[in-house]
């Protein structure tokens, strides 16, 4: 059977000093409870002031420390993300070449982002100013051997392309190109 853990609630906390004051033992205590008896020495010890036991206090202190879990953002250091978020929006980098960047050269920096990861889900919370998703879409495209183009995915997926699919391509004068999809052949079984 798997343990279930979760906090004792403020009325719990209550009941704990009203058997307390009536002087019930610790085991009473925790068997009243349904728990164990190590928690209820653990709240004692959290929730005492001046020998005496508060509920109230130990559960504002439960609360205060609830909001100090989990690991810091590496992203937190403003400097950090600035920094990123000229490279994203002036230099037009992706956070894979961002990371790659900064791991040759930290610039400066003392703790970096070792994943791309870090930076899409600061992006996603907000930590680098003025940058968003949509920001990160490139506008470039890459000729390979043989012809071969390369479009960013968000280009396939607002003009509707799939693997095999066929595009007519017309370049006008002043170098813009003009596409036109081709319909695929209905195939006659």
């Amino acid at each position: 059977m798997a343990r279930r853990f979760k906090h004792l609630s403020l009325e719990q906390r209550i009941q704990i000093q009203n058997m307390k004051e009536n002087g019930h033992s610790v085991i009473e205590i925790a068997n009243s409870l349904g728990v164990h008896r190590a928690t209820i020495y653990n709240e004692l010890k959290r929730g005492t002031i001046n020998n005496l036991y508060n509920p109230y206090y130990s559960q504002e202190t439960i609360e205060e420390n609830l909001g100090k879990g989990g690991p810091q953002s590496k992203l937190a250091d403003e400097a950090l993300a600035r920094f990123i978020a000229s490279l994203i929006l002036n230099e037009h980098l992706s956070p894979e070449k961002i990371v790659n960047l900064l791991k040759a050269d930290n610039q400066g920096f003392s703790d970096i982002p070792r994943t791309p990861n870090t930076i899409y889900n600061a992006i996603d919370k907000g930590l680098i100013p003025g940058v968003t998703r949509e920001c990160l879409n490139t506008s470039r495209s890459k000729l390979f051997n043989g012809g071969q183009i390369s479009l960013p995915k968000w280009v396939l997926e607002k003009l509707d392309l799939k693997d095999g699919d066929t595009l007519d391509l017309t370049v006008t004068d002043d170098g813009k190109i003009i596409y036109q999809k081709r319909a695929r052949p209905k195939k006659d079984c």
